[in-house]
């Protein structure tokens, strides 16, 4: 059997607007637009008979009807806008009610995965991606947001005069050494493969700072406890790097604090001052005591408005991810080495400076400012950030609620009963009941108990307060106020 004749669906359309103009005659336009002409000869019929040919398919027809398809892309594309958008098994779960319903037919098989693939080959808007999991409040940042603290960013920065060199940024991040599941080589005949895991002893905190201009500056790592081995001081490979402890690891605003003066520490003497620091709202980062500290070593705090870190740090955008990568290469590449898997506080030290000094590139850093519009200050690449991650418009589609009305019955009562949109949770205030527990064993009859006792006592009544009054806590005259923030 010969191959049929490829040619593009517009082509046929022009070669029938030919015909039905009398520019050409059947024979002659299947010629010129190189159209078999029995398939001409039948779009011509049918286009002369008032049938629309634009949405024939060559095979047989969609077990969903057009009208249907039409309806579950549109519901697609509207779980994607609000949040919560779907992927091949609820696409198919959908599709197989709404087959159900239109047929009047139960407990019919689920489609399979190549009724999915040709569903989005006819409907080429639709598009796989891998979605990014965000918590709510990351994926409800706006642009208004974005716009302000480029007006706050435009000041602090023409204090330091744009200048690079005299622009930073500070994060927190962790030790993590965990591997990622990786396709490896095995004997033909193996059906499961496992890899031996490094786990680090105890959590490790690195405090890190890169400049605009592309440099990093020494780290410091926060270790849980009280006391530090001095082989772990000696795995401080790199100079001007501390090593310094907090109950459980985490950073607090005391070392905040004392982290300043190691930041002024290790900037040269002929950088001008001042310089402009940029870090994201930690409450580890307010202090009024950091405040003092910074404005007596001469440096500016610029803070990150709520939730745009993975859309606006530098550190977050191109250090921390290669360089937590190259940590798991490195914990890789010691197996060969009779290294044990456990990882103690001295050798993951020395681990990540041997990465930070190494393994960080200039070019990353330096990449890090321009792309999030940090340095130089560019509002065009942050509102591209921005709609990385936000839900772009569609053009060619009105997403609104309009697509949810009734066509006819059973196309009405596809779209209410089965493509639905998720239920709107209203967060309602609710009064939390706790026991003091003191160091004893609380029973479920204790806790009757209690609870009885509380429900006979009377209530007290509530003192009227004046509006707007807040007591505020009065804070001490120590710098060591202790916050803590969780990496």
């Amino acid at each position: 059997m010969p191959p049929r004749t490829p040619y593009a669906h517009d082509t046929l359309s022009l070669a029938v607007q030919a015909v039905l103009s009398e520019e050409h005659t059947v024979p002659s336009a299947a010629s010129a637009y190189d159209i078999p002409q029995r398939t001409l000869r039948k779009h011509v019929s049918k286009a002369k008979s008032g049938v629309n040919t634009n949405d024939v398919t060559m095979g047989p027809s969609p077990l969903l009807p057009r009208m249907f398809e039409d309806d579950l892309a549109t519901w697609v594309l509207v779980m994607a806008r609000d949040g919560h958008p779907v992927g091949c098994r609820e696409i198919k779960q959908k599709a197989t009610q709404m087959l159900q319903r239109v047929h009047g037919i139960q407990h019919l098989p689920s489609l399979s995965t190549g009724w999915y693939s040709r569903f989005l080959g006819r409907h080429p808007d639709l598009k796989i991606l891998k979605a990014q999991v965000l918590t709510k409040s990351r994926n409800s940042v706006d642009s208004t947001t974005i716009v302000e603290f480029v007006h706050q960013l435009a000041h602090s920065a023409s204090l330091v005069n744009m200048d690079p060199t005299r622009i930073f940024n500070m994060d927190e991040t962790s030790f993590s050494p965990s591997k990622k599941s990786k396709k490896v080589v095995v004997h033909k005949s193996t059906t499961s493969v496992h890899a031996e895991e490094s786990t680090a002893s105890t959590h490790v905190t690195i405090v890190a700072c890169v400049g605009a201009d592309g440099r990093k500056l020494p780290p410091l790592f926060v270790l849980p406890g009280q006391r530090v081995s001095t082989a772990t001081c000696d795995s401080l490979t790199i100079p001007g790097a501390a090593v310094t402890t907090s109950e459980k690891g985490w950073t607090n605003s005391f070392i905040c604090r004392k982290w300043l003066s190691m930041l002024d520490a290790n900037i040269p003497s002929r950088t001008q001052r001042p310089i402009l620091l940029i870090m994201d709202g930690c409450s580890s980062h307010f202090s009024e005591f950091i405040y003092a500290e910074a404005k007596a070593l001469n440096i500016l705090l610029q803070f990150l408005p709520a939730n745009v870190t993975h859309l606006l740090q530098p550190l977050d955008v191109t250090v921390f991810r290669p360089f937590k990568q190259a940590i798991r290469h490195a914990v890789a590449d010691s197996i060969w080495n009779d290294v044990p898997t456990n990882i103690n506080k001295q050798r993951a030290v020395a681990i990540a400076c041997d990465v930070w000094a190494n393994s960080t590139s200039t070019a990353a850093i330096q990449n890090g400012f321009v792309c999030t519009g940090l340095c130089p200050l560019s509002l065009d690449k942050m509102m591209y950030r921005l709609s990385l991650f936000n839900p772009s418009a569609l053009p060619s589609n009105e997403l609104d609620d309009s697509w949810v009305q009734e066509i006819d019955m059973v196309r009405g009562e596809v779209r209410d009963k089965d493509l639905r949109k998720p239920q709107v949770k209203t967060s309602k205030k609710s009064s939390k009941k706790t026991l003091k527990v003191g160091g004893m064993f609380i029973t479920s009859a204790y806790n009757e108990l209690l609870q009885a006792q509380a429900a006979a006592k009377p209530k007290r009544k509530k003192k009227k307060t004046g509006q707007g009054e807040v007591a505020l806590p009065v804070a001490p005259s120590d710098g060591n106020v202790v916050v803590e923030c969780v990496v």
